[in-house]
């Protein structure tokens, strides 16, 4: 991932091959991982040792009116510099192809007040079942610990538990922070990224250990 002309990096991570279940029909995988429930043991060990921390999955049909108001709000006080420098809008946004309604992964403390969150979608990427990310946020005072790295395993984690391929996202290249750390977490230009693509706009990956 690095920053380029493009407005957009896209970047992916993805399953080890041989851990997948016999292969079956993308969109028939995104279909039941967009129909499955709660969270994986190996999502919530993500936040092992915090027992102060909670992590809890949300559809956004069900996000109480408070946490919809909090997760906007980590949005604009991380986001808004960013869009400002990248020309972004979000009424700009084009409707993606997601299967089911967003899924929320919640990070509270322990007094339920929200200090981080993933958003994410269940969709078909080139061809193959993907977790989509798109947000993740984390309060500025919940920074800087290493909870930012732990909400991404616990998303890959619930991915791989639900037999998809890949966990994509998409970064603003003005975001150099965010570009950083998918690097860090191993996540690598998806073959449709932009800045290899020119003129199209496409996700970036990560596959399952």
């Amino acid at each position: 991932l690095q920053a380029g002309p493009v407005a957009f990096s896209s970047a992916r991570k993805e399953t080890d091959l041989h851990s997948m279940p016999p292969r079956r029909n993308a969109a028939d995988v995104v279909a039941a991982a967009a129909a499955a429930e709660g969270l994986s043991p190996a999502a919530v060990a993500a936040f092992a040792g915090l027992p102060d921390l909670t992590l809890r999955p949300c559809r956004a049909s069900a996000l109480p009116p408070e946490l919809e108001r909090a997760t906007a709000a980590l949005v604009r006080d991380n986001m808004d510099e960013v869009f400002a420098a990248s020309g972004w809008d979000e009424a700009d946004a084009e409707e993606g192809c997601a299967v089911g309604e967003p899924l929320y992964l919640l990070l509270l403390d322990a007094r339920d007040a929200l200090l981080g969150f993933v958003q994410c979608e269940f969709s078909v990427e080139a061809g193959e079942p993907a977790l989509y990310v798109t947000e993740l946020q984390l309060a500025r005072h919940a920074q800087r610990r290493g909870l930012g790295a732990r909400l991404t395993a616990a998303a890959e984690a619930l991915a791989w538990d639900r037999g998809l391929a890949q966990v994509v996202l998409t970064v603003q290249t003005a975001n150099r922070a965010a570009l950083a750390f998918y690097a860090r977490q191993g996540y690598g230009a998806s073959c449709c990224s932009p800045e290899l693509c020119p003129g199209e706009f496409e996700p970036e990956e990560r596959r399952p250990p």
